[in-house]
């Protein structure tokens, strides 16, 4: 696949490369939002052997992404501060004696993954920072 002339991957402000983040943070937290039946079914097409350790990871992944973007204010302040704050949920789920959270019936019976949807779907329903739906 040719890229756009002048194209630099490594630009993280690159219009397309903030689409991309932007559109890909959406797409992270909204997974995080299903249901757990659903999420169980996502990490079982996804082949990650129904761990859910692989839904805070892509988060994580984006979530790494977003710090040049704020910096240069082309992310939604309360988008990414939601983002943090679930990403952070997240981190506090981590660690040994934790591990049981990680496993496929822990999305239902986890009062952590509880929050964290919730926090999702608050992060859904922001309003449009430029004035959309």
């Amino acid at each position: 696949m040719s890229q756009a002339p002048g194209y630099d991957p490594g630009d993280l402000l690159h219009p397309a490369r903030v689409t991309s983040v932007l559109c890909g943070l959406t797409r992270v937290v909204a997974r995080l939002a299903l249901a757990p039946d659903e999420q169980r079914e996502y990490l079982r097409r996804a082949g990650t052997g129904g761990l859910a350790d692989e839904l805070a990871l892509q988060l994580e992944a984006v979530v790494t992404l977003l710090e040049p973007l704020e910096e240069a204010n082309l992310v939604d302040p309360a988008q990414a501060a939601l983002a943090h704050r679930i990403d952070q949920m997240l981190d506090m789920m981590s660690g040994a004696d934790k591990a049981h959270l990680w496993e496929p019936e822990a999305l239902s019976t986890a009062p952590e993954w509880v929050e964290v949807r919730a926090l999702a779907k608050e992060f859904l329903f922001l309003p449009d920072p430029f004035g959309g739906t």
